[in-house]
């Protein structure tokens, strides 16, 4: 008996139809220089249109309500994009004239200043390293360990000098 009513149930639920109309429409995905998302908002059957952040829409729930599942998904998938998306970011490179080291400009991401360091300083700060996009974190490990080798050899070099003199 329950089984049937179950059953009924379902077949009632699937025969019905979805009614809700949204006010609201997502009509551009944008990205801006500090690696944001921001999205071109549009009221249905208006030229309403507005910009927003993808986490500012979400924390209200009337807003919510106005877009349809698909937009929603969409707003959630850009808000994780964002809260999970690197923290730093590589923005140049160049070689020391010190001391044969290249030298990196780094951002982090939602402030202005720049974080120059060496590859060796970056290795030694596990929040950068864990917050650096990977193939940002390969370059760095790549020139760290490159510097490494380059060092030793010129190390090598001298002690073979200075033997060779007799020294």
């Amino acid at each position: 008996m329950i089984m049937k009513k179950l059953r009924a149930l379902a077949t009632t639920i699937a025969k019905a139809k979805y009614t809700f109309t949204p006010s609201l429409r997502l009509v551009e995905i944008m990205k801006t220089v500090e690696d944001e998302f921001v999205v071109t908002i549009q009221v249905i059957n208006k030229d309403i249109i507005y910009n927003a952040k993808p986490e500012e829409i979400l924390v209200n729930d009337h807003l919510v309500d106005q877009f349809s599942p698909r937009d929603i998904r969409t707003l959630t998938y850009l808000g994780y994009l964002g809260i999970n998306g690197p923290k730093y970011k590589i923005l140049a490179q160049r070689l020391s004239e010190d001391n044969d080291k290249i030298i990196f400009a780094l951002k982090k991401k939602g402030q202005k200043n720049i974080i120059v360091n060496t590859a060796d300083e970056i290795l030694n700060k596990k929040e950068i390293m864990t917050g650096l996009q990977a193939s940002d974190a390969q370059i760095i490990g790549y020139t760290a360990a490159s510097e490494s080798i380059f060092s030793e050899k010129r190390m090598k070099d001298i002690a073979a000098q200075q033997d060779g003199k007799g020294i």
